[in-house]
């Protein structure tokens, strides 16, 4: 351990006393000797600053005991503390395996232009058992669009281009990596190591557990990010056609979930969103169209859709052409809603435009809902198993992932929606993810019951 090490690794800690060891000690045992280990304790009010205390003195350790701040404003205090080239965060309720610094370093020093390299890993339980593997796809052979970011932790960065970058931006609760990802990719190129070099601790007080505001963030720093680097802003056309239960006894567009129609919940939600200029219903219900017309006035553009238009087995594309002519700008995007996911809120608007401007050569938004259930085809002799799940394999290869389309809300390049009336075949697809509840379809009287349970239960919860 030398006075300039060509690796800083630090550990950020808050009350993670019961792992703290487990993942000093994964440091020290490395095989690579050229780093320096900064561990800091953000404010924990268990035992934890006194197992640091324990590693005082030692040569190549610094320790920072503080007050809460934080984990975006800890990593900074960390990337201006750091001597090393390189520099790596490990959460203290992860570990390393013994070889990782080494084969990390030396990839990015035989690769000058690499600003970071990630690896595989290995998910572990809270009494760090191996529960399964993550393997990512391969960055060299594999990746075109760089919308999945690596881990947030034990990823190692060239720490000139992190300072270049502005390292991480103190304005977002929480952010896991994604902000900075975006920053980097933007400028450098990165590089994966389909190795598993560290142990993933999954618990329930893990960061990723907290979905609901991860979700929220992300759509922030999307934003933030597309403003950051003059990203052009999309004028984007909202459009929602409903046939409406005149045409459709089976049509739920008026039920009333939490007293209000299903259709003002998703009307509201894209009158709510920033980076909408424009809403278009279409429906060939004359009653459905004068409601919505008592109830939002001039901020919805209505469209009488022909009957003939709005036959089960016929495609919306020409309403979505007509609907386009009525607004009062040239949209550069469509947005094409349903009414069919009423908890699906203006953020996820708002993140799917943003995704757009963020990665500037697709021509497709979707949203999704990552699914680890069990799948089959028939494979003419049988059902076969598809996708990667726990109950076949331990090892979760990113290429096999399952995703189920959600949300009611396809954001589709206006110019690639004249051309090929949104051919999914035809696309380059970015997509963003939505949580259980925002992914909550209402489609039958039973999805309306369980709706209302799940606001009920959000009500409780809050």
């Amino acid at each position: 351990m030398s006075a300039n090490p060509l690796v800083t690794v630090y550990i950020t800690n808050y009350n993670y006393g019961r792992y703290l060891r487990q993942a000093v000690d994964s440091v020290l045992a490395q095989q690579f000797t050229d780093y320096e280990l900064i561990i800091v304790d953000d404010g924990s009010t268990d035992n934890s600053s006194d197992i640091i205390r324990e590693y005082e003195g030692r040569p190549g350790i610094r320790i920072i005991l503080q007050n809460n701040k934080g984990l975006n404003a800890t990593n900074n205090i960390c990337v201006r503390a750091a001597r090393g080239k390189y520099i790596m965060r490990l959460d203290a309720d992860d570990f390393l395996d013994e070889n990782a610094l080494l084969i990390m370093a030396n990839l990015l020093e035989a690769e000058p232009k690499l600003a970071l390299v990630f690896p595989d890993w290995y998910y572990v339980d809270a009494e760090g058992q191996i529960t399964g593997q993550e393997r990512r796809n391969n960055f060299q052979s594999e990746v075109t669009l760089l919308d999945q970011p690596a881990h947030g932790a034990c990823t190692m960065i060239r720490r000139e281009c992190l300072l270049e970058v502005g390292a991480y931006s103190s304005g977002f609760r929480c952010q896991d990596g994604y902000d900075l990802w975006l920053k980097i990719i933007d400028r450098y190129p990165v590089r994966n190591i389909n190795l598993p070099l560290f142990y993933y601790r999954r618990h329930g007080n893990n960061l990723t557990e907290k979905n609901e505001l991860i979700l929220k963030t992300r759509s922030e720093i999307l934003k933030a990010h597309a403003d950051r680097v003059n990203r052009p802003e999309l004028a984007t056309l909202a459009v929602l056609p409903v046939r409406g239960p005149s045409i459709d006894p089976k049509c739920l567009s008026r039920a009333t979930l939490d007293g209000l129609p299903l259709i003002d919940w998703t009307i509201a939600s894209a009158l709510e969103a920033e980076t909408l200029g424009g809403l278009v219903v279409s429906s060939p219900d004359q009653a459905l169209l004068e409601a919505v017309a008592a109830t939002w006035g001039e901020r919805v553009i209505l469209h009488h859709r022909s009957r003939d238009q709005a036959l089960e087995n016929v495609s919306y594309s020409q309403t979505i052409l007509e609907a386009m002519e009525m607004a009062t700008f040239s949209p550069d995007a469509l947005l094409l809603l349903n009414v069919e996911y009423p908890l699906r809120t203006s953020f996820y608007l708002d993140k799917a435009v943003n995704v757009m401007r963020v990665f500037d050569d697709i021509d497709l938004v979707l949203g999704v809902l990552p699914e680890d259930d069990l799948f089959f085809q028939h494979a003419g002799s049988g059902l076969r198993p598809v996708g990667t799940n726990s109950m076949l394999t331990k090892m979760r290869f990113e290429r096999d992932y399952l995703y189920r389309h959600a949300g009611g809300a396809v954001l589709a390049r206006a110019s690639f929606y004249r051309q090929t009336r949104g051919d999914l075949t035809r696309a380059r697809i970015g997509h963003y993810v939505l949580s259980r509840k925002a992914a909550t379809a209402v489609r039958n009287p039973l999805d309306l019951a369980i709706a209302e349970a799940v606001l009920a239960t959000t009500r409780q919860e809050t």
